[in-house]
């Protein structure tokens, strides 16, 4: 155990934390820079586990939905020359964040919007899912063959 420092009348010129520990803990200019450095070595910690978490994060981010994602995309911009996803997305009654996933290739076309694709647009859910483009409007279909 610590002794306990400036007790009675000495112990006016302390400052700071005086009866926690019967005194052993002195806030003076001398204790203070350890726990300044503890600080900034804390901060410094911080810093730099999130710079780690944001290497992390802009890494690329596997797409296992790529395919489904060029031909949503594709239907939008290029066929319906629709610029937001937000339009896109009211017109076939979904929410933005879910078309964006969706788009982005990380989040599997649900059913719901593959059938609200086929009731709006006449999209096929062989040509959403599988692109396989026999089932589509001869004008959709050749639009698509041509797009490279």
């Amino acid at each position: 155990m610590l002794p306990n420092f400036q007790r009675g009348a000495d112990r006016s010129a302390c400052q700071g934390v005086g009866d926690l520990m019967d005194g052993a803990l002195i806030h003076s200019l001398d204790y203070a820079k350890p726990f300044s450095i503890r600080q900034a070595n804390i901060a410094l910690l911080r810093q730099l586990s999130w710079h780690d978490k944001l290497a992390h994060m802009q890494q690329d981010k596997p797409r296992p939905f790529a395919d489904i994602a060029e031909r949503i995309k594709w239907h939008r911009e290029v066929v319906l020359k629709c610029p937001r996803q937000e339009d896109y997305a009211t017109s076939i009654g979904v929410k933005r964040s879910a078309l964006s996933l969706w788009e982005a290739g990380t989040h599997r076309l649900s059913l719901d919007g593959a059938l609200a694709l086929r009731s709006k647009y006449g999209l096929s859910l062989d040509f959403m899912y599988e692109g396989i483009d026999d089932a589509l409007p001869m004008t959709l279909r050749n639009a698509w063959r041509e797009r490279s």
